[in-house]
This record gives C-alpha cells, sequence and structure tokens, in this order.
C-alpha cells in the first residue's frame, strides 16, 4: 500500500471527527511517511510499519468521541454507546470483550435505577396512605398500624430513597468514565496505539 492509499484509507476511517482533529492525525501520519522516506524506506514499507489505516482511523474516530468537551463537561452517554459500537467494529473479539460486558452492566445499571427511583414514592405513598385511608377507607387498609409508623417509616424510605438515586447519579457517571477508559485501552490494545 502507497501512501495515497493510505492516507486516504485513513482519512474514510477517520469519520465525522472535527476537522481540526482531522488534519492533525492526517498530518502526524504525513510525517511518518516524510520520515521513512528519509530513512530510506519505501512508502510500502512505512504503511506497512504503520499498520492498518482503518483500524487506526476509527481508534481515533472512538478517542474523539470518548474525549472531554472543553467546556469541562464529561463525555455524554450517547457518545459512550457510539463509542462501543465503534469499537465492536475493530475486530470480531470485541463482540464478545466490550458488546457482552456493556449489555450486562447496563441491565445492572437499568435494574438500579428502578429501584433507587422506585424507594422515594413507596415512601411518599406510605406518608400519604393515613390520607387515603380517611378518604377512601375500602380501598387503603392501615392494618391496625398507627398512623405515625406510617408516615416516620415513610419518611425514612423516602430519605433512603434521595439518598439512592444521588448515589446512583454518581455510579452512573463512574460507569460512564469506567466505559470510555475500557473502550479507549481496547481501541489502542487492538490498533496498537500508544
Amino acid at each position: 500500500m502507497n501512501k495515497d492509499t493510505f492516507l486516504s484509507e485513513l482519512k474514510r476511517s477517520l469519520g465525522r471527527m472535527p476537522e481540526s482533529e482531522r488534519k492533525d492525525v492526517l498530518y502526524d501520519y504525513e510525517e511518518h511517511f516524510r520520515m521513512g522516506a528519509a530513512d530510506g524506506k519505501s512508502e510500502e514499507q512505512v504503511a506497512a510499519s504503520l499498520g492498518n489505516p482503518r483500524l487506526i482511523g476509527k481508534s481515533y474516530a472512538i478517542d474523539s468521541l470518548l474525549e472531554d468537551r472543553k467546556d469541562g463537561r464529561e463525555a455524554t452517554a450517547g457518545s459512550v454507546v457510539r463509542a462501543v459500537f465503534a469499537s465492536i467494529s475493530l475486530t470480531f473479539f470485541n463482540l464478545i470483550f466490550i458488546l457482552g460486558p456493556f449489555v450486562g452492566l447496563v441491565g445492572v445499571m437499568i435494574g438500579l435505577w428502578a429501584t433507587a427511583i422506585s424507594l422515594p414514592i413507596a415512601g411518599v405513598s406510605a406518608v400519604l396512605s393515613p390520607i387515603a385511608a380517611l378518604i377512601v377507607p375500602q380501598w387503603v387498609n392501615l392494618s391496625g398500624i398507627g398512623v405515625a409508623i406510617w408516615v416516620f417509616a415513610g419518611i425514612g424510605i423516602a430519605a433512603i430513597g434521595v439518598l439512592a438515586v444521588i448515589g446512583m447519579y454518581l455510579l452512573s457517571r463512574l460507569f460512564l468514565r469506567g466505559t470510555a477508559a475500557y473502550v479507549k485501552l481496547n481501541a489502542r490494545i487492538v490498533t496498537r496505539r500508544r
């Protein structure tokens, strides 16, 4: 593969990266070819030593999706999901090592979020149950438990639920950061980039 073919395949595989980043990557690889020519290597030798331009381009595209933004915010959940699916295309084994754990962990996160959200709802329901028992006694039965116990138990459950929601927010951020780091590492291993 000669220089022009290598660079055109690399450019195609960079995807929708910002133009400035694309130019930087292409310039770096043009520099590799210039340095190789200065060392007496042919374009084919330089291209072979660099590796597969499609894999290299996809790796850079994944890094671009997962970069922290210039305004200080982290990569979004959508960009992490796009990066996961982009990394699957690098090799068949990524289907097992990326998609399998990702889908499993997303399922666990959904279950934890459902639990965290249901706790405050249950707490508020418990606090309101004595009032509902007065309005519609045929539908709500307090089972002989005092009103104060229902109210205080509801407040406790709601407080635990609010803490669970806060904890899940922090855990979700950690999950996104960890997934982004894992996908970046995997892409660099597959393309042998440092």
